[in-house]
């Protein structure tokens, strides 16, 4: 009689499916001098075809632009701050004075304004849109603070090129121009971060639909530097400039902070629960006695944090965040690029950084320019490998072409929802044949996932919400199987086509008695690339001599190699010094063991028939492990101190005798 016993293979499977995702939400960048980039292109390629509606300031085109596209990267709208740009490059109807920027009354071009804007999907709607920005107001104390505001982008108006349907309603008064936006954890959500001007609170306002006619309770954290503090001469200052850096997995959060006086830039280092809203872990990057960090960036994973310098010492630095607590951190920081180490390419020009940002395919991008805004690079300077630590990161001098006359001097006004800058969830299995105990695990935590393993001939076992789940296929096959995950507050599908390969066959022949005075060679057939016998032996044939062997069954099994994915396995029995007959089973004798794999406890579900039978429990060597008289038709056995791997459970009554292989998984 065949039994076949199954062992795991170590065998993996990327198979990306839809190509749809959320970071395609960021594939337009409208940037400088007519300088975008179309990253629904790899490589990306230059977009010169938007509209440019900003004038100079101090030699440079500094305008903040954002833009939104749809789940397959196709552009939906853009902003400038005070104007809104429908996909045809038209300005919307409605679509001018947004808080983000001041027209002028002579040109109608936009005035210089260092202002974030940030535009995000309305939850529970298909078709509108937030656009944040802030308005700039003068204090009874004659110093400048800002209101941050919000417009409503619909859509369906305008015969589907969309209009503003709302402007500039007051989100939160007296808010500095640090603000930024997260998913909520919840997945539905958003969190709008802003710092309140001339104190220590920092706000999380969640957004979970139309707030237009709405109370929002935002949750306050008083953590941080007091930006209303003392100067030397005793005079106090508001230092409210400076921005709002979050990673893509919305755990982290940099501040930095620029005193509008001496320029000494602070950087402030959160851990942020995207659940609760609150900021914890207070802690400081320092800086180095030559630097003034004035640029900042996460890798997509969130693991490294890259801090620049601007202007006269440009260097490059890189901080693990995964070392440990603020000292650990502050020591990784490792120099990706020395100042002026690389130099213009036809002359002595120095050169400086101006802004870098993360894209949608993982990399980050550096703007620069030579000798103080003289000359403009036609080149972004590109980190190939942002997640990867020290120079592994791959930073690449002039990596990405601008063309001549479409250059981008500062790349920090480019700003969208990092949330939607996640990499893909993936998964991977372990186990690729019939009967396998198939591992799947996620390449990153989640909240939640909902597993589909595409078997339909099982389907009370076709599903698990497990990080890690198991399952096993009893045939051969091309499975699609599906994750669907809540990944840092995105909704995040996943799916692959698993196969599952038939064993090679191969067939040991019936059980065999032998006595103390006899032998028995198994034979497990030629052709095949290798054998491994469950004693060592690797021969097409195994001897087994009776000669000094108890009386008792000894199991001895055979793994076979061929040129298929999956081995071969049979085991025969071998009797010394005893005889019970080896008919096959009568089919009114068969009976269940479930589950299996097994953890602690194993059902077994006979017929009346085998009441008064042995069930015998024996490792591959042979060993056994447990017996026990069959008294009920449902018999359980208890595995708890039995170890993970795979056993040979033996049903013997006075007609026949049975085999089954179980699993055992802690």
């Amino acid at each position: 009689m065949k039994k076949h016993i199954f062992l795991s293979l170590f065998l993996f499977s990327w198979v990306i499916g839809s190509s749809q995702h959320f970071n395609n939400y960021t594939n337009h960048w409208f940037l400088h001098e007519n300088g975008g980039i179309d990253f629904n292109y790899n490589p990306p390629q230059v977009d010169t075809s938007w509209v440019v509606n900003s004038v100079p300031y101090q030699n440079t085109t500094y305008v903040t632009y954002n833009s939104i596209s749809d789940i397959n990267g196709n552009l939906l709208f853009y902003s400038d701050g005070y104007y809104v740009y429908n996909r045809f490059h038209q300005r919307m109807p409605n679509g001018f004075g947004l808080d983000g920027g001041d027209s002028n009354s002579t040109t109608g071009l936009i005035q210089y304004l260092p202002k974030v804007q940030m535009i995000f999907p309305m939850p529970g709607s298909t078709h509108k849109y937030y656009h944040i920005s802030g308005s700039e107001y003068i204090r009874t104390d004659s110093i400048s603070q800002q209101i941050l505001t919000f417009s409503i982008i619909d859509m369906s108006l305008d015969n589907g090129k969309g209009d503003v349907l709302i402007k500039n309603q007051v989100l939160m008064d007296s808010c500095s121009p640090k603000v930024n936006v997260i998913k909520h954890a919840n997945g539905h959500c958003y969190w709008i971060i802003g710092h309140r001007s001339r104190s220590d609170a920092l706000y999380a306002i969640p957004v979970c639909g139309d707030i237009t006619n709405e109370t929002v309770q935002p949750v306050i954290t008083h953590i941080g530097i007091n930006t209303n503090y003392a100067l030397p001469n005793n005079s106090t200052y508001t230092s409210d400039q400076g921005r709002i850096y979050i990673s893509a997995n919305g755990r982290k959060v940099l501040i930095w902070t620029q005193p509008a006086l001496n320029r000494d830039t602070i950087c402030e280092f959160f851990d942020f629960d995207a659940f609760s809203g609150v900021f914890s872990n207070y802690m400081v990057i320092q800086k180095g006695t030559y630097d003034n960090y004035g640029m900042c960036q996460f890798s997509q994973d969130g693991s490294k944090l890259y801090m620049g310098n601007l202007l006269s010492s440009s260097y490059l630095y890189q901080f693990n965040l995964s070392s440990g607590n603020e000292q650990a951190i502050n020591n990784s920081k490792t120099i990706i690029c020395y100042p002026n180490q690389i130099s213009h390419p036809s002359s002595n020009l120095t050169r400086y950084f101006d802004g870098m940002h993360l894209a949608p395919n993982g990399k980050i991008y550096i703007a620069k320019y030579y000798n103080l805004n003289i000359n403009k690079s036609d080149y972004l300077d590109v980190i190939h490998y942002p997640d990867s630590l020290g120079n592994a990161c791959g930073y690449q001098d002039s990596g990405f072409y601008n063309q001549a006359g479409h250059r981008v001097l500062n790349i920090r006004p480019v700003w969208h929802v990092q949330s939607f800058l996640q990499k893909h969830i993936d998964f991977e299995h372990i186990g690729a044949c019939v009967g396998d105990t198939v591992r799947f695990s996620l390449s990153d935590s989640v909240y939640t996932v909902l597993w589909d393993f595409g078997d339909t001939a099982n389907p009370t076992s076709n599903g698990s919400t497990l990080y890690k789940p198991t399952h096993v296929y009893s045939q051969p096959g091309s499975y699609l199987v599906e994750a669907a995950c809540l990944h840092y507050g995105m909704h995040d599908t996943v799916r692959k086509v698993v196969d599952i390969y038939p064993l090679t066959q191969v067939s040991l022949g019936p059980d065999v008695k032998i006595d103390s005075v006899s032998s028995v060679t198994l034979d497990a057939g030629s052709g095949y690339g290798g054998y491994l016998w469950s004693t060592g032996d690797t021969s097409q044939t195994l001897t087994v001599n009776g000669s000094g062997m108890a009386t008792g069954v000894y199991p001895y099994s055979i793994m076979v190699t061929d040129s298929g994915v999956c081995p071969g396995y049979d085991t025969v029995l071998v009797y010394v010094n005893t005889w019970v007959g080896l008919q096959e089973p009568n089919p009114e004798q068969s009976w269940e063991v479930f589950p299996n794999p097994a953890k602690d406890r194993l059902t077994l579900r006979l017929n009346s028939k085998n009441i008064g039978a042995t069930i015998q429990l024996f490792d591959l060597q042979g060993k056994l492990l447990m017996e026990k008289i069959i008294s009920n038709t449902t018999e359980n056995l208890d595995l708890s101190k039995i170890s993970s791997g795979s056993y040979i459970l033996k049903l013997t009554d006075n007609q026949a005798i049975e085999i089954k292989k179980i699993e055992i998984l802690k």
